[in-house]
C-alpha cells in the first residue's frame, strides 16, 4: 500500500508519501524532485501500519496536502530499440532496461514524483512505463540518474500526451514511435 500526496507551496510542490513494503512503516517527505527525509516509526506489534497511515494522511490533509491518484499521473515511457534478429542484442537490451527500471524506481520513489509500472522486451524495443506527478521533474531525474550511469545512448524518452499520442522528450523534436 502506498498513499502521495502533493501541495503547491509558491513555485515547488511539496510531497508525502507512506507505504509498508519491506518495513512496516515507511514515511517519505520533501520537495518534489528533490530526494526526500525518511522516516521509519516504530510501531507497537498490535498497531496496523493501514491504519496509522490513514490517521497520518487525514493530518496531512488538514495541512492543504492533496492525495494523487493514479489517474492524476503522467506516462512516460523510456524506450531502447534493438535488431529484432539479433539474439545478442536482445539480451543486451533485456539487461540494459533491468538496470535501468531498477535506477528510475529508486530515483522516482526517493524524490517522491512517481514509480515504473512494467518493462517489456520484444519486438525491437525495450520499453520501461513509468507514471509521475510531473512530466518535467520526471524527466529531468530520469535524464540525471541515465547520465550518471553512462545509459544514454540509444535512449528514447517520451510522455503520453494523449491516449497512444507520444510526444518524444528525448531525442528532442524526433517522432516518438512506441514499439
Amino acid at each position: 500500500m502506498m498513499i502521495r500526496m502533493i501541495k503547491k507551496n509558491g513555485k515547488e510542490t511539496l510531497y508525502w508519501q507512506a507505504w509498508n513494503y519491506k518495513f512496516p512503516l515507511s514515511i517519505l517527505t520533501g520537495t518534489l524532485g528533490k530526494v526526500g527525509i525518511e522516516e521509519r516509526p516504530s510501531l507497537r506489534f498490535w498497531e496496523s501500519p493501514k491504519k496509522i497511515v490513514k490517521k497520518l494522511a487525514k493530518e496531512k490533509a488538514n495541512l492543504g496536502y492533496e492525495f494523487v491518484n493514479d489517474k492524476d499521473m503522467n506516462k512516460l515511457v523510456v524506450q531502447y530499440r534493438y535488431e529484432e534478429a539479433d539474439e545478442a542484442q536482445f539480451e543486451a537490451t533485456e539487461k540494459k532496461c533491468f538496470d535501468v527500471e531498477d535506477i528510475i524506481e529508486e530515483a522516482l520513489l526517493f524524490t517522491g514524483n512517481g514509480d515504473v509500472s512494467g518493462l517489456e522486451v520484444g519486438a525491437g524495443a525495450g520499453t520501461i512505463t513509468i507514471f509521475v506527478v510531473d512530466v518535467e521533474i520526471g524527466f529531468n531525474t530520469i535524464w540525471k540518474k541515465l547520465s550518471e550511469h553512462e545509459l544514454t545512448e540509444g535512449v528514447e524518452i517520451a510522455y503520453e500526451q494523449e491516449r497512444d499520442s507520444y510526444v518524444s522528450l528525448y531525442p528532442e523534436d524526433a517522432e516518438f514511435q512506441l514499439v
